[in-house]
């Protein structure tokens, strides 16, 4: 007999289906299809991008202008067989890695090569499109930067930390150095750096590598104090036109100011010094609107004379010629960096200038 709990199958029934249409049960959709990003409009333009023939399944396509290409950046690898590339906007990335590390720096090789060629097609369009916003661009481009700590100084960890670095958009205008949380694609965005620095009181300090990572430092003195970006380039020419174009652009703006005019007091009365690039340094009385007559020059000498400067990163500025009355202690009642950068820039453009053409 039969348990009273146990089932009777007297027949069933067998559904068969075309492969074609079962395929999608057992085989995983191609992982390519997960690649890549979307570009909802054109660069610093509203209309959406021009469309790609049509993409297969099996086929992506990774629009380049303004990637980020890198090594050992988010992903370590110490094979050196892998490359990064990230989006514009920073928020997708594509890992590739190659056989070995020679095919690794072929492929990279060849993509900073396009992505140069793209970026500087980028920067003639922006230069067109945004001179009254931000002046005249002279390099775009990544970098990683290590986040600045409280005091300015870089921080003890070790630099090839990959989560000590962040990567940054620059720009180097006619005036400033320009930084982006991510490369602006509109004209709105270029007008929202995270940080700007004047290149009249930027300089380059130092460059140097630490094992396979390529670092420059950039000082700006600021009403706040000295502020340091430490930063790191993919390649050494990338350091390379990085530290020219920073440099030129700091003497360009040394000797476009030509003249810097800021309220002090010496020896108890207000005055007025004056950095002038081509005669020096000159110290007026304080103005006087009611007396009607030009201020009296208290003392003049040009940047041949000067020894040493010196400041107390708060107010006071020490500025030494060398002569019988000593040094010259003046209270320019603020922080006294900026004035100290742009005395550097104007005395390296000089000097620059006499190395060119003398």
């Amino acid at each position: 007999m039969t348990p009273p709990s146990a089932a009777v199958v007297t027949s069933f029934y067998v559904t068969v289906k075309y492969l074609r249409e079962v395929t999608p049960y057992f085989r995983k959709a191609s992982i390519i299809s997960e690649v890549g990003w979307e570009l909802q409009r054109g660069f610093l333009t509203g209309a959406p991008p021009s469309p790609h023939s049509p993409q297969r399944a099996d086929t992506r396509y990774l629009p380049l202008q303004l990637c980020y290409l890198a090594r050992n950046f988010r992903h370590p690898d110490p094979d050196n067989r892998t490359l990064e590339l990230h989006s514009p906007d920073g928020v997708h990335s594509c890992v590739l890695r190659a056989t070995d590390a020679t095919e690794a720096v072929a492929w990279f090789n060849t993509l900073h090569s396009a992505l140069n060629v793209l970026n500087g097609q980028a920067l003639q369009e922006a230069s067109r499109a945004l001179g009254p916003l931000v002046g005249d661009l002279q390099h775009i481009g990544w970098l990683a930067r290590r986040p600045p700590s409280e005091n300015g100084r870089m921080s003890s960890e070790s630099s090839e930390d990959p989560e000590r670095w962040q990567s940054v958009f620059a720009a180097v205008t006619d005036r400033e150095l320009r930084l982006y949380e991510s490369a602006p694609w509109s004209p709105e965005a270029w007008g929202c750096p995270v940080d700007t620095c004047p290149l009249l009181s930027t300089r380059l300090v130092s460059s140097s590598r630490h094992t396979d990572i390529i670092t420059f430092s950039v000082r700006c003195g600021t009403s706040e104090g000295v502020m340091t970006h430490h930063f790191r380039a993919e390649t050494h020419r990338d350091l390379a036109n990085w530290a020219r174009t920073l440099v030129q652009g700091s003497h360009n703006s040394a000797q476009n100011q030509r003249e810097l005019v800021c309220r002090c007091i010496w020896q108890g009365q207000p005055a007025q010094l004056v950095v002038h690039y081509e005669n020096g340094f000159t110290l007026l009385e304080g103005s006087n609107t009611m007396s009607g007559r030009e201020p009296r020059t208290l003392w003049k000498f040009p940047f041949e004379r000067l020894r040493m400067s010196a400041d107390d990163g708060a107010r006071l500025l020490w500025l030494d010629f060398g002569g019988e009355e000593g040094e010259m202690e003046l209270d320019l009642e603020c922080c006294p960096k900026p004035l100290v950068f742009i005395l550097h820039n104007f005395l390296s453009a000089k000097i620059h200038r006499l190395g060119l053409f003398a």
